[in-house]
């Protein structure tokens, strides 16, 4: 968009009346990798990396074609899937990524099965590791390995574990991870790359330390109390919240007990946080339920009890576009996201009615978004 820009011969003119035009929308919280996966799967040593590969492939095109031309990645060797996806040889959206998360022993990232014991003991890395889904590491040195390690394949932004977990077996939800030691060298490795870490974390005490070491963003807490909230505000750390959903039936037991705690805090840690001024982000985190996918875009109106529609759409695109910003000179893409203005990036939707009036319309993109537009090029025109 701008003033005096002169028209291809091959440009397509969309006649956009009576329709609504607004910028793509953005999933701060994804697993392009994992999320189309389930934890059965990631332990069958029959399936290989190209199999997991193929996954993503797919989940990425349909993804873009719910409207989400933006997305973080928080844990995956998503690295070749997204200079795939950004020199034209596949489909899907903007990717913002972290490389393999960085967990401790017992942590969040510990995805190994109950026979594989740590590469301290065998030299031996587990499956999940030698699949790029998680760094198990302990103590500073290992931590700053790890971090840059990621850094060095072009990592965005660092994901680390502080506390427990739904999708981890061995890590009770009130536990703490990793040292306040080991936090603060993350942060100090992503610092000197201009970047920063954001955690995993659902209680006060994990949170707590978090921002002590200096970490900038925190993904989920639902749990978090008043003061705690009050801190993420006074300091100006970003919180990027999910709604999780009721079990799935992919889901093993003893992660459906885990999550109802977390359940539970939904419908009191977004109004808190909204009503405390914290900076809020919004993502889905679907991970080892590749069932809960195409139900990306319904997860949003699930806020809909705390939020006006224009707020929903405001969070999904303008919002989560500052926290994608936070990356500095590691985002992978330059130019303005989550607007519709002149310079903008062309990242647009057109809208089939008015989502003001009717945000309802965002849950069924395959019936209500006519075109779909990434960086010009139009994806689906209708």
């Amino acid at each position: 968009m701008g003033p005096g820009l002169q028209a291809r011969a091959d440009t397509t003119v969309v006649d956009g009346r009576g329709r609504t035009l607004m910028p793509g929308l953005i999933d701060n919280h994804v697993h392009l990798m994992f999320g189309s996966t389930t934890m059965a799967q990631l332990s069958d040593a029959a399936l290989t990396p190209d199999d997991y590969a193929k996954g993503a492939l797919a989940s990425a095109g349909a993804m873009l074609m719910r409207g989400f031309t933006s997305v973080r990645d928080l844990g995956g060797p998503i690295f070749p899937l997204k200079a795939a996806i950004d020199k034209g040889k596949a489909t899907g959206p903007r990717e913002w990524p972290s490389g393999a998360m960085v967990s401790p022993t017992a942590g969040h990232g510990d995805f190994r099965t109950a026979d594989e014991l740590a590469r301290r003991f065998t030299s031996q890395q587990s499956r999940a590791e030698k699949l790029g889904a998680t760094f198990i590491v302990d103590g500073r040195a290992e931590v700053l390995t790890a971090v840059r390690e990621n850094l060095r394949f072009g990592a965005s932004q660092i994901k680390m574990t502080a506390g427990g977990g739904t999708s981890s077996a061995y890590d009770p939800i009130d536990v703490t991870q990793f040292t306040l030691d080991e936090q603060r060298a993350g942060v100090d490795a992503a610092s000197d790359w201009n970047t920063y870490v954001t955690v995993h974390a659902y209680t006060p005490k994990s949170v707590r330390r978090a921002v002590e070491a200096g970490v900038q963003c925190i993904e989920h807490g639902q749990l978090l109390d008043q003061p705690t909230i009050d801190l993420l505000a006074e300091r100006g750390i970003w919180l990027s919240g999910q709604y999780l959903v009721p079990n799935s039936d992919s889901m093993p037991a003893e992660r459906k007990a885990k999550r109802q705690g977390i359940l539970e805090g939904n419908s009191r840690v977004w109004p808190m946080a909204k009503k405390a001024g914290v900076k809020l982000a919004w993502g889905t985190d679907f991970l080892f339920e590749p069932e809960m996918n195409p139900k990306q875009n319904q997860m949003l109106l699930s806020l809909s009890e705390w939020f006006s529609p224009a707020e929903l759409l405001r969070l999904a695109t303008y919002d989560n576009a500052q926290l994608l910003a936070l990356s500095g000179p590691r985002s992978p893409y330059s130019g303005v996201l989550g607007v519709v203005e002149p310079n903008a990036l062309a990242d647009v939707i057109l809208v089939n009615g008015d989502p003001l009036a009717d945000v309802g319309l965002i849950a069924d993109p395959t019936k209500n978004f006519d075109v779909i537009m990434k960086d010009g090029v139009v994806y689906k025109n209708r």
